[in-house]
């Protein structure tokens, strides 16, 4: 093993590569980067340009193997969804076995920043296949989680492709909980504990830092933003469980009386529901706020800029697993408001500390805490002090990757 040579081989396998991709797969990029920076470790990616994207995009990165899996346009009708979905896993199994083996003197273990797609978990498999050590995680409660790929109702479900994915899940040799919110449900699951590892998403703290006023400025002239004002951010998909909607209504709620306030939502729009954004798109239209909220339409690579260039960070979310934008925005000195939900109330927001809850759903509540930041300055530069000091204790790049360095040694002992 690399490890008994002092030496850290990674595979990260990731079912979404850039520019389309998502949380979970930026913290698997990021890391991959930071272990080639390493003289003592080395890592690839082998990921699946769903979008056939990443070819045309800018990085290119000499470390990330591309493959492409076909799908289907569409899903069957009836029980031939099933033969549908077991189709798609031959083919993901076909797709990685190649470069896996190929690559294979290039790593010693495998990663998945994911586990919720049958893509990573076709990858469990193929480890085993080719005797590596395999790490999986769950980034998202209800989705990846063990107790959610589990839920097998009546003994019809073992017949369905779903427990063959479980299957593979359960090959994994240890499991990476981002909170104690998910190390809870795996205590209720049937993962021996013995194998999970609690290990959150970790910030680049000297990436992701306040600035001063004056290069706030600049830094809104430089992204064509508003250069003065009150800007409110949001960072992530637009889609219902982020709850953008309800930012969206209480901004609305807020900006006849406080017209300084303004709304960037940063994401790519063409990926998701296209009725729910373009709702969201008339209702600003309606109200003629096309001038106060804006959307950035694509990806945006540059996060921190944006996040330096707010004054708050907001995340409606109703359910995460451990939101990665909330922390970004905390390393950056924002005041950050967030729905009551456990992945945000129990781990990132100390209420009234270092951000602001509210209510799940509450749009009123929302407003109410916007407002208070927005008039309360002092309270916003305390909070966003605390916010950072808590980012840099709990969640910096140095810290978790010592954490799974001790992981994959542990793994081989």
């Amino acid at each position: 093993m690399a490890s008994e040579c002092g030496r850290i081989k990674v595979c990260i396998v990731s079912a979404i590569l850039p520019p389309a991709y998502g949380g979970a797969e930026v913290a698997a990029l990021r890391y991959a980067n930071r272990l080639n920076q390493n003289p003592d470790s080395e890592a690839i990616v082998i990921g699946w340009d769903r979008t056939g994207e990443y070819k045309k995009s800018r990085p290119q990165y000499d470390f990330i193997y591309p493959v492409r899996v076909t799908e289907s346009p569409k899903d069957a009708d009836g029980i031939w969804v099933y033969f549908q979905q077991y189709y798609h896993i031959w083919k993901c199994f076909w797709s990685l076995l190649k470069p896996m083996w190929k690559l294979r003197d290039k790593y010693d273990y495998i990663h998945n920043f994911n586990s919720g797609f049958a893509f990573n978990r076709t990858s469990i498999l193929i480890g085993k296949i080719l005797r590596k050590k395999v790490v999986t995680e769950t980034s998202l409660i209800g989705d990846d989680d063990p107790l959610s790929l589990a839920r097998f109702l009546n003994w019809k479900d073992y017949f369905k492709p779903k427990f063959l994915r479980y299957l593979f899940y359960m090959m994994a040799d240890r499991y990476i909980s981002k909170s104690e919110v998910i190390t809870e449900l795996f205590k209720r699951s049937n993962v021996p504990m013995y194998k999970v590892a609690q290990i959150p998403y970790s910030v680049d703290i000297l990436k992701f830092k306040p600035l001063q006023k004056q290069n706030v400025t600049n830094l809104r002239k430089k992204l064509r933003l508003w250069h003065d004002g009150f800007i409110i951010l949001f960072v992530g998909g637009i889609n219902i469980r982020k709850g953008v909607h309800i930012l969206i209504d209480a901004v609305i709620m807020l900006v006849k009386k406080y017209p300084q306030m303004k709304l960037l939502v940063a994401g790519p729009t063409y990926k998701y529901d296209q009725t729910y954004i373009s709702d969201l798109k008339e209702k600003i239209k309606k109200f003629k706020l096309e001038d106060k909220i804006i959307f950035t339409e694509e990806n945006v690579s540059n996060v921190e800029e944006f996040m330096q260039s707010a004054d708050i960070f907001v995340l409606p979310s109703r359910q995460e697993g451990f939101p990665i934008s909330m922390v970004e925005a905390m390393s950056c000195g924002l005041g950050v408001i967030g729905s009551d939900i456990p992945e945000i109330s129990e781990i990132q927001i100390n209420n009234g500390t270092n951000g602001l809850l509210f209510p799940l759903g509450h749009v009123e509540e929302l407003a109410i805490s916007i407002e208070k930041l927005f008039l309360d300055k002092n309270m916003l530069i305390k909070m966003g002090k605390e916010a950072r000091k808590k980012v840099i204790t709990n969640w910096s790049d140095q810290l978790i990757d010592i954490s799974y360095k001790n992981l994959y040694e542990e793994i081989v002992h």
